[in-house]
């Protein structure tokens, strides 16, 4: 024959002026949830429900995301909440590297990272160009002495972009 066990029960009210013992559980009738008691704190400290809502409202997560394949040209995003956008993907380089954004940038005030994936003898400093913000796409142009530098990644360019999208 099977037992029964029957823990220690009372309404919300009846919690909120009970203190159990340390790792003493409780059930509350009144949520319908666990308690788990320290020893100290009245009340105890209600678990998660599975069918409870989260609230969410004051975090910043992600909604939607990309992940990289040959299919979008080895892209990558992820989108938060607030609008803020993470993406980036490989390119091969060159003089001038033109990066297309799987997803379209809210203006020209964003960051940008391009790492040529060389360690050239003097190498201009990259430059963006971002013509408007319906652009989905930028030039960054720079001289890559890749004679005289050490090439890693056999001429490919990691590049990132960081900042709130349209």
């Amino acid at each position: 024959m099977s037992r029964a066990i029957q823990i220690r029960r009372g309404t919300a009210d009846e919690h909120n002026d009970f203190t159990g013992l340390l790792a003493e559980v409780t059930y509350d009738t009144t949520n319908k949830t666990l308690r788990v008691h320290d020893g100290e704190t009245p009340g105890g400290i209600p678990l998660a429900r599975a069918d409870a809502e989260t609230d969410l409202d004051g975090a910043d997560y992600v909604t939607a995301w990309q992940t990289p394949t040959a299919e979008n040209n080895y892209t990558w995003y992820r989108k938060y909440k607030s609008g803020w956008v993470e993406q980036g993907g490989t390119v091969t380089c060159g003089s001038a590297v033109s990066l297309t954004f799987p997803l379209q940038m809210a203006d020209c005030n964003y960051t940008h990272i391009l790492n040529a994936g060389i360690v050239p003898q003097n190498t201009a400093v990259p430059v963006r160009k971002c013509i408007s913000k319906t652009d989905t796409s930028m030039v960054v142009s720079g001289t890559y002495a890749i004679s005289g530098g050490t090439n890693y990644d056999n001429g490919v360019c990691v590049w990132m972009i960081c900042g709130f999208s349209a």
